[in-house]
């Protein structure tokens, strides 16, 4: 009998404690064990939360001292950057890849091959418009030409950054001030190529060298000339092909190669001719004595063309680029035949001739740009050439 009740006491022990497990109650035992398993994990989290609190750290503090002590290069990926740092220097990187690589069998860069990432250089800068049509139903030929402008000064460039100074000496031996005034903005990468510009002749004395039936060299006083515009356009080739070897000396071709170049333009021409300042003696020669004469119009529109570079021996260099263009042409309601719309052909062409040797350079380069107005009473073409002589220090 008291065997019985024994056995049934240990049944109905077994039966708790396994009622108690089922319903989730934890004996004194099991809540310990679990209190120091919770105090262990605290004690892992914080010694995590510590170890990353150190690498932080290091990485916040580390990545300067390793630029002071060893140097610094943006395409050094081996330096741990903060996350926000290490993004900007990525997208760098990258874009420096994909816009500005180069085969080096073709292409050499001298910042890379000899540190040498700043340039000097004294330069000669010439230029000189010119004007020519017809007028009044293409009836009178009517030319003018500009003096040569010409500037001396020095420019000093590296890493995206440059500084020019430029002085007329024409105007300082007459003792006048220039007043033509000239904005020039450009951007190259091996992709791409953009160029902006502004100029603006308030009170320009040309030659004037035909008018209708007469010819000769009159000084000419009426004239003015106000314009603007940009170029851009994308480089097909542009791994074996550098527009800035020719023009900008921040590359040099090792080898001959050409390219397509394809992209668009924008630009605003005003030229003002004042023909009431002629003689009375010239004014005759005007077709229905018309003296006011004013062609300005805005351009938009695409441009095709090639550009090559010709390696023809070590250091030498000629390139030839050539690039017309065709669009849409919107006349002023003040210009000579008011409001209309017209069809948009320009002309851009340039020429460089460069030598290297070593860390020296020297350089011809030669530029023109021409707008033409065309219509069924008037054809006039203005242009703008420029031609440079370079001779550069790499430092």
């Amino acid at each position: 009998m008291k065997m019985s009740r024994i056995m049934s006491l240990v049944a109905f022990a077994v039966l708790g404690c396994l009622l108690m497990r089922a319903t989730g109650v934890e004996s004194p035992d099991d809540s310990l064990s679990l209190k120091t398993q919770a105090v262990d994990s605290m004690k892992v989290a914080t010694d995590v939360a510590a170890v990353d609190a150190v690498d932080l750290a290091d990485v916040e503090s580390g990545w300067k001292e390793r630029i002071f002590r060893k140097g610094w290069s943006i395409n050094d990926t081996t330096i741990a950057y903060p996350q926000f740092v290490d993004l900007v220097f990525k997208g760098y990187r990258w874009a420096n890849y994909t816009f500005n690589y180069y085969d080096s069998t073709y292409v050499g860069n001298p910042g890379k091959t000899s540190g040498k990432r700043w340039k000097i250089m004294l330069k000669n800068n010439n230029w000189l418009d010119f004007y020519s049509g017809h007028l009044s139903q293409w009836r009178s030929y009517v030319q003018l030409n500009s003096d040569v402008t010409s500037l001396f000064g020095f420019q000093i460039c590296g890493m995206g950054l440059s500084f020019t100074y430029m002085i007329n000496a024409r105007d300082l031996l007459a003792g006048r001030f220039i007043r033509n005034r000239r904005l020039q903005f450009s951007f190259t990468t091996s992709r791409i190529f953009v160029e902006a510009y502004y100029r603006k002749h308030d009170q320009s004395t040309l030659h004037l060298h035909w008018l209708g039936k007469w010819q000769g060299d009159e000084i000419f006083s009426g004239l003015k000339r106000e314009s603007y515009g940009f170029d851009a356009y994308y480089i097909f080739n542009h791994t074996h092909y550098s527009q800035a070897a020719a023009y900008c000396f921040s590359k040099y071709q090792r080898r001959s190669s050409g390219s397509l170049l394809a992209g668009i333009y924008a630009s605003h021409q005003d030229v003002v001719m004042d023909m009431s300042l002629l003689s009375d003696e010239l004014k005759e020669y005007l077709p229905d004595q018309v003296t006011d004469y004013r062609f300005r119009y805005r351009d938009f529109g695409f441009l095709v063309g090639y550009g090559y570079s010709w390696v023809f021996h070590h250091g030498w260099l000629y390139n030839i680029t050539f690039a017309p263009s065709i669009g849409y042409r919107h006349s002023f309601p003040n210009s000579i035949e008011g409001k209309k719309s017209l069809l948009s052909t320009n002309l851009t062409a340039k020429m460089a001739l460069v030598r290297t040797a070593g860390n020296f350079f020297y350089a011809f380069n030669l530029n023109h740009e021409g707008h033409w107005y065309h219509s069924r009473q008037h054809s006039f073409y203005n242009s703008y050439s420029n031609f440079d002589l370079t001779a550069g220090f790499r430092f």
